[in-house]
C-alpha cells in the first residue's frame, strides 16, 4: 500500500508543478504581449506630439515670417520725403486748421479779408490758442494778452526775420489777435492774398512765434 501511495502523491505533485509552470510561461506570455503593446502605444504617442511639436513649430514660423513681410511692405510705403506742407496734417475748423503731431506748425489758418484788410490784425480762434500757445505764458503775461496786448516776437521762418507784433485778446469776440505792423510787415512785405494758408507755433526754446506761409492761393 506504501508504495502505491507514495506514487500516487509522486504522480499529483508533478502534475501540479506542470500546471503551476503552464500558468507561469502563460502569465509570462501575457505580460510580455501588454508590454510590447505599451511601447507600442507609448511609441504611437511620440510621434503623435512630435508631430504636434512640428506643426506648431511650422505655424510659428509661417506667422513670424508673415509679420516680417507686412512689416517690411509697411516700410516700404512710407515715404521718406521731406516736405513743407501736406494737406494730410490738416483738419478744418471755421477757416482755422491744426496740425497733427507730425509737423511743428500747431496753428494755422487760411487768409480771410479781415486778416489782409486794413484793420491789420490777423485774427486766431479761441480755442486753437487756449490749446496750443497760453500755457507757455506766466500769468501776468496772461493778464497783459486779456488786457492791452502784449509785444511778442515773430520769427519769419521764409524771410528768416524778427518783426514785433502785440498779441491780444479780442474783445468784441472769442478770438486773439496779432496787430500793430501785422499788415506792413507781413501782409504787404509778404505779398499775403485771401485763400494763403499761414502757419504759427510758439517757440519754447527761443520765446518767440514762428511764422511760415504754407501754402499760397491759385
Amino acid at each position: 500500500m506504501i508504495p502505491i501511495t507514495q506514487n500516487l502523491l509522486q504522480t499529483l505533485e508533478n502534475q501540479n508543478t506542470q500546471n503551476y509552470s503552464t500558468d507561469l510561461t502563460l502569465h509570462c506570455e501575457l505580460h510580455t504581449k501588454l508590454n510590447a503593446c505599451n511601447e507600442e502605444e507609448e511609441e504611437e504617442a511620440m510621434i503623435t506630439d512630435d508631430d504636434g511639436t512640428q506643426n506648431l513649430l511650422q505655424t510659428i514660423e509661417s506667422q513670424t515670417l508673415s509679420s516680417e513681410f507686412h512689416a517690411k511692405q509697411e516700410q516700404k510705403e512710407v515715404s521718406t520725403a521731406l516736405t513743407l506742407f501736406d494737406k494730410s496734417w490738416v483738419s478744418s475748423n471755421n477757416n482755422m486748421t491744426t496740425l497733427s503731431a507730425v509737423s511743428p506748425w500747431k496753428i494755422m489758418k487760411t487768409l480771410t479779408k479781415s486778416d489782409i484788410g486794413s484793420s491789420s490784425r490777423l485774427l486766431l480762434h479761441q480755442s486753437l490758442v487756449h490749446a496750443h500757445i497760453m500755457a507757455f505764458f506766466s500769468a501776468d503775461s496772461v493778464k497783459k494778452i486779456e488786457s492791452n496786448g502784449l509785444s511778442v516776437t515773430v520769427f519769419d521762418r521764409d524771410s528768416k526775420s524778427d518783426y514785433e507784433l502785440v498779441f491780444k485778446k479780442w474783445p468784441s469776440s472769442k478770438s486773439y489777435v496779432f496787430n500793430g505792423k501785422w499788415h506792413e510787415d507781413f501782409v504787404a512785405r509778404r505779398k499775403l492774398k485771401v485763400g494763403d494758408i499761414i502757419g504759427l507755433y510758439w517757440d519754447q526754446c527761443h520765446s518767440k512765434f514762428n511764422f511760415c506761409v504754407l501754402q499760397t492761393a491759385r
